[in-house]
């Protein structure tokens, strides 16, 4: 399928926010892709049943900690389609014909991954020789924050994230 037929059948959610704090980074954090409210938002994890704030025990939008900490944030995929049946839906099982991001630029960082799903898109592209510059990491690598991961009770996602942040020299 040519890219003039692949785009008058899909609906492309752009990424329009920008890597946040990578190049000063000790730990880049990746998600998939940016929900319906953090699009909205223009600012990462915004949707209130996100626990991603709370994880880290920072006020929810506090960019500047983030910084201070050394923590960075970015998504594996750049674009996607994400229509479900002529309704836009946030849920990644619905991404579809997605585009990464240039993720080789996070050579030499600590790369967490916030959920499964992030890190198998991750792989998923890294099979692809396009992206075989890309950093290698290991399944070791995943943390969750959504409300889709409510089989795991939030101390318990807390104390995961504290022990990842601390092993990586973030306090």
């Amino acid at each position: 399928m040519n890219i003039k037929t692949l785009l008058k059948k899909t609906f492309f959610v752009y990424h329009k926010m920008k890597p946040f704090n990578i190049d000063n980074a000790k730990v880049v954090i990746l998600g998939t892709f940016p929900g319906e409210e953090s699009l909205k938002h223009n600012k990462y994890y915004s949707n209130p049943t996100n626990k991603f704030w709370e994880l880290l025990g920072i006020e929810f939008g506090d960019f500047e900690t983030l910084k201070k900490k050394g923590i960075g944030l970015w998504d594996v995929i750049k674009y996607c389609d994400r229509n479900d049946n002529g309704k836009d839906t946030s849920l990644d099982k619905h991404i579809k014909n997605e585009v990464y991001n240039d993720l080789s630029k996070l050579n030499g960082k600590n790369i967490l991954f916030n959920g499964k799903k992030a890190y198998n898109y991750y792989v998923k592209a890294k099979k692809n020789p396009k992206y075989a510059n890309w950093p290698e990491v290991d399944e070791d690598k995943i943390l969750k924050s959504s409300s889709a991961a409510l089989s795991i009770k939030f101390e318990e996602k807390q104390k995961n994230w504290n022990n990842k942040l601390k092993k990586l020299g973030i306090k």
